[in-house]
């Protein structure tokens, strides 16, 4: 198991391949849901706990919403696609500013918790692979544009 992150190139859309079968049959939804409950509570302790609500209740709102995602994303029921119809990324993510070091942080998180999952190499490499190519699409701040901004303002 190779929990490996790259390097988003600000503005890129890569392609990404959905996860394979495996995962969700190895899962079930009812452990994909506790696996992002743990996940959540990780988060929402981070250092990008800010972008989350801190309200228990609140939390488990955001839970129970992305959680009907990540089971449609892995081959499951469409509760997502349902419940809200098409989901847009970018549109989701953009009232945050998210920059690469954050992504980090999320991965890290979901890494920890996916490590205490008993499910095959095989399944948790299929789900990582996904996750780490699928959340460059959530980076909105260029951290080297960020930085030349405030070289400029201090200088």
């Amino acid at each position: 198991m190779h929990y490996s992150v790259s390097k988003t190139n600000f503005g890129d859309k890569p392609s990404f391949d959905y996860p394979k079968p495996i995962f969700l049959e190895e899962m079930g939804e009812e452990k994909l849901k506790k696996l992002f409950s743990d996940f959540y509570d990780l988060v929402a302790d981070s250092d990008i706990g800010n972008f989350f609500p801190q309200d228990e209740k609140e939390l488990d709102k955001i839970k129970a919403h992305n959680v009907k995602f990540f089971i449609e994303a892995c081959g499951g029921e469409k509760h997502y696609t349902n419940a809200v119809g098409h989901f847009d990324m970018l549109k989701t993510h953009e009232q945050f500013s998210i920059t690469e070091k954050a992504r980090r942080e999320w991965l890290g998180c979901m890494e920890e918790v996916l490590r205490k999952v008993d499910i095959s190499d095989e399944a948790k490499q299929s789900f990582w692979d996904f996750l780490e190519v699928f959340s460059k699409h959530t980076v909105n701040v260029d951290e080297r544009q960020e930085l030349e901004d405030l070289v400029v303002k201090k200088g």
